[in-house]
């Protein structure tokens, strides 16, 4: 009797951590101050999603209502809270090698294109942008691609800046330890070279070395901010899986500024499920799946 008392109360208990009611106003509030702040677009009918990932900020911070939720978060006084909003609204599903056509199409024609033209210019720097980094597995995917094309070649001076909104996230890429189901699409040869195996408790994780983050710049960046602290320009850019929560103004608002830290004849990568918009189709072409060529 006492155990089926304790089930219910428990599960009463686990039950009102998550039905804290999100009223229609509070939603479209919330809606709307996420979308000006990250271009991230939830549209009318996300309230589940919404309530799970804000419930638990609601709950740390012990306020009743998204309402009050949303005052704390405006409030000049919490300058942190905005971003513990966005870490919390943010998807970060990632892989190594995600859509290995990309890194293929790098090996096979984009990087020989590259080189050919910095000889040209005799020049040997080369920059790449990472601009939904994650929690790093694209970036250092770029790296060992990058270290395994020039691995007989020296002199180069390559730098891949990896950035995100998501300080959390970042944090995690900064570290670059991964579990050995995270890098399972790694060949055990590139494992073996560009990654320190160690056991941690009872669980096999795997160091990313020195070599390949001396490659990388990790930074917090907003692809809504209207200036970037940087000046590029970029031979070419990844930009995957980003624009698929946004509208199609914030789109071309995005790739508009995207493209003027592009190279002419520079590559941008977006992802499968993503088409840019016909209003950019005559300064880019298409020249694989999801792949375009900067042309003017």
């Amino acid at each position: 009797m006492l155990k089926e008392s304790l089930t219910r109360v428990g599960n009463k208990m686990d039950l009102s951590m998550h039905l804290i009611p999100l009223r229609d106003l509070e939603y479209r509030t919330l809606v709307k101050l996420i979308y000006e702040k990250s271009g991230i677009n939830l549209g009318d009918n996300k309230q589940e999603l919404l309530k799970t990932r804000l419930g638990k900020r609601l709950r740390a911070l012990d306020i009743k209502t998204y309402g009050e939720y949303y005052d704390y978060a405006t409030d000049p006084d919490n300058v942190g809270e905005m971003t513990n909003l966005i870490n919390a609204i943010s998807t970060n599903f990632t892989s190594f090698y995600r859509e290995s056509q990309h890194y293929d199409f790098l090996l096979k024609t984009v990087l020989g294109e590259i080189v050919k033209n910095k000889q040209a210019l005799h020049s040997r720097k080369i920059r790449i942008w990472c601009a939904a980094a994650s929690s790093g597995e694209e970036p250092y995917t770029l790296a060992l691609t990058l270290l395994e094309y020039f691995k007989n070649s020296s002199g180069w001076d390559i730098k891949l800046l990896a950035t995100d909104i998501s300080s959390k996230v970042l944090s995690h890429a900064y570290q670059g330890i991964y579990s050995e189901d995270n890098v399972k699409m790694v060949k055990s040869a590139l494992l073996s070279r560009y990654f320190d195996k160690e056991r941690q408790d009872d669980e096999i994780m795997y160091h990313v070395k020195d070599e390949v983050k001396r490659m990388i710049v990790f930074r917090r960046l907003n692809l809504m901010d209207p200036v970037f602290p940087f000046q590029g320009p970029f031979d070419f850019i990844f930009c995957r899986n980003v624009m698929i929560y946004f509208d199609l103004p914030t789109q071309e608002n995005l790739i508009e500024k995207l493209l003027k830290y592009l190279v002419v004849g520079g590559y941008f990568f977006t992802s499968h499920s993503e088409n840019l918009p016909q209003s950019f189709r005559d300064r880019v072409e298409i020249v694989a799946p999801a792949t375009y060529r900067k042309i003017k």
